[in-house]
């Protein structure tokens, strides 16, 4: 018999026995008592407490993360970047292009047909220099008309003059006579009045006398009182005269400006652009004609997005790099008109602008809008236009995964975004765009 039927032999006794045993329960005496088995026992403990070990896990797992959002990505997809403290530079880049810092339009005053032209389009002129002459018949007829109407209100004015001139010689001689009169008549009564004492002269001539003194001294003072009242008017209206000869003179002169208006010169050295005129071609007042364009100073005209709007104010620094070379820049004007979500800034050149500009040039500054300052900064990238800055994926330490975290962030300029609350230096995020993560509580990365 093999060694494996008489294990098997052995075996099968042994349970045969077994059951004959529990079958037949062995007698107990009066000392002895039944005892149960017990059904507790360490194993089963042991074997209890694993199961609720299992069940903990597993709900554990099931709350953490079976109810979030979860993708698996590539971790060559993103971009990561580490939270860190550096310096933070306060400053938007700009687009725009170079423009002449001076531009004269060039409008007519007065209307009329051009008769020369003189200079041509994108010519370089001097300030005062003829450009074109305008022939104007109406205009230049207004002028010999109010030059006539001057002369005779001048001539009105002179005979006046003379007119008053020779009253007040009038008055003075017939003023001369009455004097006479009045001396003759006192000499004749200084010599009258002893001989009427006497008795040869009598009384009636006396009388006569100072009648006649009486007379000639009323005379006098009506003459006086009538040359003062002619003075008087002929002062108002000499004045009168005198003051409308003026406004007629002035009025001559603006008129005369206006014909010399018709030869249209350049306001301003630089150069001339939009010159068009052709020789018989009839202008219209107020039409405008070109413009002069400085040729020796520029500017930098922007176009920054309306955010900024409230951060960008006159006299803030801006700079450029040409080249090699940085040149220094200052707000000189902001445009509050917005067009599109954007509005204009123009930036003057505080130094000497770099050589070789033209106009239309395009252009990239930076305007600066704060101090540079130590901050927490992190990188810059296209998650912030998708969350509003507002939200993030923080990377797990071990790199395996990136979980949603709310943040609160700050000032931006195109390569950092400083970081206000919600994040700490030595941290890693995912800083390439969001736009399949929109949806996603957490992601796995393999």
């Amino acid at each position: 018999m093999s060694v494996i039927a008489k294990f098997r032999r052995g075996r099968a006794e042994e349970s045969a026995k077994a059951s004959a045993a529990a079958e037949d329960p062995p007698a107990l005496s009066g000392m002895d008592r039944a005892v149960r088995p017990r059904r507790i026992t360490a194993g089963r403990v042991a074997i209890g407490v694993g199961v609720l070990l299992i069940l903990a896990v597993g709900v554990f797992g099931y709350v953490r993360y079976g109810t979030q959002r979860t993708l698996a990505v590539s971790a060559e997809r993103v971009t990561i970047s580490t939270v860190e403290q550096a310096a933070f530079r306060d400053y938007v880049p700009v687009t725009g292009a170079i423009a002449p810092e001076d531009t004269v339009f060039l409008d007519t005053v007065e209307g009329g047909q051009v008769t020369e032209v003189l200079v041509e389009d994108g010519a370089v002129v001097e300030a005062g220099q003829p450009l074109a002459r305008l022939k104007n018949t109406r205009l230049e007829l207004e002028v010999l008309g109010r030059e006539a109407q001057l002369t005779e209100q001048q001539n009105f004015l002179a005979n006046a003059r003379l007119a008053f001139q020779q009253s007040e010689l009038r008055n003075q001689r017939d003023m001369m006579n009455v004097e006479r009169e009045i001396a003759r008549i006192n000499d004749t009564l200084i010599r009258q009045k002893p001989l009427e004492e006497q008795g040869g002269v009598s009384r009636a001539v006396i009388v006569n006398l100072e009648t006649d003194l009486a007379y000639r001294t009323a005379e006098g003072k009506s003459i006086e009182q009538s040359q003062l009242a002619e003075r008087e008017v002929a002062r108002r209206n000499l004045s009168q005269l005198e003051s409308s000869i003026g406004r007629m003179a002035q009025s001559l002169i603006l008129v005369r400006e206006n014909l010399d208006n018709l030869t249209v010169t350049a306001p301003i050295a630089g150069q001339l652009t939009g010159f068009e005129l052709k020789v018989g071609e009839v202008i219209g007042a107020g039409q405008r004609l070109g413009q002069i364009d400085s040729v020796d100073s520029y500017k930098i005209a922007v176009l920054v997005d309306e955010f900024y709007l409230g951060r960008i104010a006159f006299g803030q620094n801006a700079s450029i790099d040409v080249g090699a070379a940085s040149h220094a820049l200052r707000v000189a004007k902001v445009y509050p008109d917005v067009r599109e979500r954007q509005f204009t800034v123009d930036l003057n050149f505080t130094g000497e602008p770099p050589p070789g500009l033209r106009r239309g040039q395009t252009m990239r500054p930076r305007i600066e809008l704060g101090e540079t300052a130590q901050s927490l900064v992190m990188a810059n990238g296209p998650f912030y236009d998708e969350t509003g800055g507002v939200w993030v994926l923080v990377v797990s330490p071990n790199g395996s995964s990136a979980s949603r975290r709310n943040v609160t962030l700050g000032r931006r300029n195109p390569e950092a975004v400083e970081v206000v609350a919600g994040l700490n230096a030595g941290e890693r995020v995912i800083t390439s765009s969001y736009q399949s993560f929109k949806d996603v509580d957490r992601i796995d990365l393999n």
